[in-house]
């Protein structure tokens, strides 16, 4: 039945084809998620949202793969670039938009007045930042469609790294190394800032679960990068280097597909949305009225004002 693929590839594109559809569900899941809840469309839900929408259009670039791969075809470069704009519009945006998460989540610690009047007025806020992604992902896509190549003798199985071939695909690389960079700066500041703060519960949980997502980004982008560039000093037969390359590309594609299984376990708010939509009973006692997403801090001499005049009351 598949005789015509590589006993090397054959494990990689089923994984590739069950990995996006999982994805695919998980982070359509998330979106139903943000509809159907009104909390969870603060600004920082609308972030995470679009980076779920993002991550749901790399992993459709697979099931272009798969037809490839399985349906014994080949495309030209030009071809490839064209079927997978949307796609590579999601993986473009995505490193971006993480790390446009994280200087939401460093403003909403840092200056929590001032985001609460964000939250009120979300809309220009949000197009703020989403100038970055927007920009940084037009930018890729000249490059891709600058750099396609017309030449209807080079065929491909088609996927992300062919379709940016050459010196776009450099730029993504380094550009990505870069932005992550920076997305590591950002998210130790705000981490380090939590750990100094009496921050709600919530807030600290919806920041885990970004953490734990971007932890996973990381350590793909850092396997994938690694391989790419040792695997022709490992070895000189080319299609070895190439395979290398491309079961490195699994831990990127597994990141993409975890959000909703990182956020159902770590987070109460979306755990409790997602058992909603399946029908499962939520918990009775659910606190409703904290917004997640605004940071809430309570010192100590509030608390204990607090109970003087609880004990007054009682007198």
């Amino acid at each position: 039945m598949f005789a015509h693929i590589h006993p090397s590839i054959l494990p990689l594109g089923l994984f590739f084809f069950f990995n996006s559809l999982i994805g695919v569900s998980g982070n359509a899941v998330m979106l139903l998620c943000f509809f159907r809840n009104k909390r969870l469309r603060s600004p920082c839900h609308i972030l995470i949202s679009l980076t779920c929408i993002c991550d749901l259009l790399h992993l459709c670039a697979q099931f272009v793969y798969s037809v490839h791969l399985f349906g014994n075809k080949t495309s030209s470069q030009s071809q490839c670039f064209y079927m997978l704009i949307i796609p590579l519009s999601g993986v473009g945006a995505s490193g971006p938009l993480i790390l446009a998460m994280g200087i939401d989540r460093l403003i909403a610690v840092k200056l929590p007045t001032k985001y609460r009047l964000f939250q009120q007025e979300p809309k220009y806020y949000i197009l703020g930042q989403l100038v970055f992604p927007i920009v940084y992902t037009l930018v890729l896509l000249y490059y891709g469609f600058h750099y396609r190549i017309v030449d209807e003798k080079l065929q491909v199985a088609c996927a992300v790294p062919l379709a940016l071939l050459g010196t776009p695909f450099q730029f993504f690389t380094y550009s990505s190394a870069l932005i992550y960079f920076f997305v590591v700066i950002v998210y130790a500041i705000v981490y380090f800032l939590l750990k100094s703060n009496q921050a709600s519960a919530r807030f600290k949980s919806v920041f885990r679960s970004i953490m734990v997502t971007v932890g996973f980004v990381l350590f793909g982008l850092v396997t994938t990068t690694l391989t790419n560039t040792l695997s022709y000093e490992i070895t000189s037969v080319q299609f070895t280097a190439q395979l290398m390359q491309m079961y490195a590309g699994i831990t990127v594609n597994f990141a993409a597909a975890s959000n909703v299984f990182i956020f159902y376990a770590i987070n109460s708010e979306y755990r409790e949305v997602i058992k909603s939509l399946f029908g499962c009973k939520n918990k009775a006692n659910t606190p409703m009225f904290e917004a997640s997403s605004v940071m809430v801090t309570v010192s100590a001499t509030q608390m204990q004002n607090k109970r003087k005049l609880t004990v007054a009351s009682i007198n």
